[in-house]
């Protein structure tokens, strides 16, 4: 089954990565010469000698501020302390970048937290914080939006913001093609892939009391981490060694529906979309593929549709017998497009629980 993947273009939505304010703050640790002096006037009044009081102690390692109890740099454990003292690195070799971008770098977004609420949005996850970057992963844009639009709860127990620059990332995951999916938390960092001051890939959304909002690029960076690149993500690359079965799935554990619109007339593609938006069921739609059809290609794009690309419905008015489509681009999107368009343009529907 052709999955769509159109990349996006400049994309007006980017963000740059802030970085994060510095406050010149003194350390309340007290320095190793203080504690070593402690231990050697501990152990003279105990009987200790100070050679077996301060054996293991490392006069150049001093623990971060926030690191846990009992979580030691020695022991190996889940995490890598950053230089700075306070800011995690995840375990996992990070995503290759796509071969074309050999050259671009990972940044830390220093501010970055899992979801900000913008200003008029009802809810902290919402549609318009997802934007497609370089990368042809329209298909699991369009599902983040999808999902977002029908069930931001969803998307919003995916991430664990560890308060530390890490995340725990779930996902829903098939084994084999017959075997159900089953939730796989993996612990990614906040380093993005990024061209200058922007995300590469998908973009950063909503701004708001000095964070910067991620959960979208978390999502994809998660999916890349299960298929050691970006480039793997791609639409045609998505079903290589990884048992992929729709992107909605990948996000509530529910199957999705497939439902190709040659096997329908207009009225089964608005009801079908209509009847989804209602039930609060996550929808998406792949456009056809045009690259032999140029006269149909132009047709299609007077109506911001591209061919082999991904969308989402927002608004069906079944009196009107139009269809309202987001772009995962974050802008072009399809107002008000007539069903008898809709499906010339369009090859199928794709419906999640």
């Amino acid at each position: 089954m052709a999955k769509a993947h159109r990349a996006s273009p400049e994309n007006k939505k980017s963000a740059p990565a802030p970085k994060a304010d510095k406050k010149g703050t003194e350390s309340a640790t007290p320095s190793n010469e203080l504690l070593v002096s402690l231990l050697e006037q501990a152990a003279k009044a105990g009987g200790v000698d100070e050679q077996s009081t301060v054996l293991g102690l490392h006069d150049t390692e001093v623990a971060p501020a926030n690191k846990g109890k009992y979580d030691f740099a020695e022991d190996g454990g889940k995490y890598d302390w950053a230089e700075d003292g306070d800011r995690v690195q995840q375990e996992e070799e990070l995503p290759a970048l796509r071969p074309k971008h050999d050259g671009k770098e990972y940044k830390d977004v220093e501010n970055g937290a899992a979801f900000v609420k913008g200003a008029n949005d009802d809810h902290a996850i919402d549609p318009n914080d997802v934007a497609q970057g370089a990368l042809g992963d329209c298909y699991l844009m369009a599902g983040m939006i999808a999902v977002a639009r029908a069930n931001p709860d969803a998307i919003q127990n995916l991430i664990k913001d560890n308060e530390d620059g890490t995340f725990d990332v779930s996902l829903y995951i098939r084994q084999s093609y017959y075997s159900r999916p089953t939730k796989v938390t993996k612990t990614v960092d906040a380093r993005l892939p990024m061209n200058g001051s922007s995300a590469l890939y998908a973009k950063t959304g909503d701004q708001a009391e000095g964070k910067t909002e991620m959960w979208a690029a978390l999502l994809e960076k998660t999916v890349a981490q299960h298929k050691g690149s970006y480039d793997l993500i791609s639409g045609g690359n998505i079903s290589k060694g990884f048992q992929f079965h729709g992107a909605t799935e990948l996000f509530t554990g529910k199957n999705e529906g497939y439902m190709a619109t040659s096997g329908m007339d207009e009225d089964d593609a608005l009801l079908h979309m209509a009847i989804a938006l209602d039930d609060k069921q996550p929808c998406t739609c792949d456009s056809l593929n045009m690259e032999d059809d140029q006269q149909l290609a132009d047709a299609a794009r007077k109506f911001n549709v591209y061919g082999n690309h991904a969308y989402v419905p927002e608004k069906v008015d079944l009196d009107g017998r139009t269809v309202t489509l987001t772009n995962p681009w974050g802008s072009h999107h399809v107002d008000k497009l007539p069903i008898k368009d809709f499906m010339r343009f369009y090859r199928s529907i794709r419906v999640g629980g």
